[in-house]
């Protein structure tokens, strides 16, 4: 049986959902976050938690900061419906053991709308054949590294199962041309990004070199275009979930996309 339960309310989009609505009613009032935790009786620091998606709120706070801001009645139903949602596990939960909670909520923002990938230095997950991404998990033990790949099936089956229309992925050539593994290793990704079901560019040395600082960022977009996020991962390899609300990302994406061009994939013999 799965582990992953797809016709389960998906918790962590509930979340971030639920978040970013009650910020937007919040400055449609012209309310400061700390006028807002006084007069509904909790923390500045656990308010900001709720916005950002980071706390699973409770019920009752959820009640409150609705009437706060006289939301209407369909409005307060549709707050509640995902408060309620928000109570359950992410989609990733029973992988907590190789993936942390900020791997799990990106995973779950990744199935549900994500737009594009930059990933300068390697091949991004959901393009990585099985023999590339042992290759990257080093030495680690084969338990381990089974569990690793079989959360990466998973993750890749999701992901293409519910692609609408194809996702751009740019590649800078470091991450394309890199070595990882032996030669039949790299054959074989190629092949694989070759026939893979997305839009993807390969963005020359000459033109990545700001941009390699950069680090790997994606762009998803949730609910009804409720909400854009943009997850960054920084050098530690720490993963950062943030709205996109005035699309710099995007437009940093375009950018780079555009100086890529539509040039086909280069593949080395």
């Amino acid at each position: 049986m799965s582990e992953i339960r797809a016709l389960q309310p998906n918790a962590t989009i509930a979340r971030l959902l639920l978040g970013a609505h009650l910020e937007r009613l919040r400055l449609s009032r012209g309310l400061t976050q700390k006028a807002v935790a006084d007069r509904v009786y909790i923390s500045v620091s656990k308010l900001c938690r709720i916005e950002a998606g980071c706390h699973r709120s409770a019920i009752e706070d959820v009640q409150r900061l609705a009437h706060l801001y006289e939301a209407s009645d369909d409005v307060g139903e549709l707050l509640l419906s995902r408060a309620v949602a928000a109570q359950g596990r992410g989609t990733y939960h029973s992988f907590a053991d190789v993936a942390d909670a900020a791997l799990r909520d990106y995973l779950d923002v990744e199935a549900a709308g994500l737009t594009f990938i930059y990933a300068p230095h390697v091949i991004p997950a959901v393009l990585r054949t099985r023999c590339y991404a042992r290759e990257l998990l080093g030495e680690v033990s084969e338990q381990e590294a089974d569990r690793r790949l079989w959360l990466l099936s998973l993750r890749q089956q999701r992901f293409f199962r519910a692609r609408k229309a194809p996702v751009r992925i740019l590649l800078g050539e470091l991450a394309h041309d890199g070595r990882i593994g032996d030669a039949s290793v790299m054959r074989e990704q190629w092949a694989h990004l070759k026939a893979a079901a997305v839009d993807l560019r390969v963005l020359p040395a000459r033109q990545a070199a700001r941009s390699y600082a950069l680090g790997a960022f994606s762009k998803a977009v949730l609910g009804n275009n409720e909400m854009t996020v943009t997850c960054a991962e920084h050098p530690s390899g720490e993963l950062r979930l943030r709205p996109d609300s005035h699309e710099r990302a995007t437009a940093q994406f375009e950018v780079l996309w555009q100086r890529a061009g539509r040039g086909s994939l280069r593949v080395a013999a």
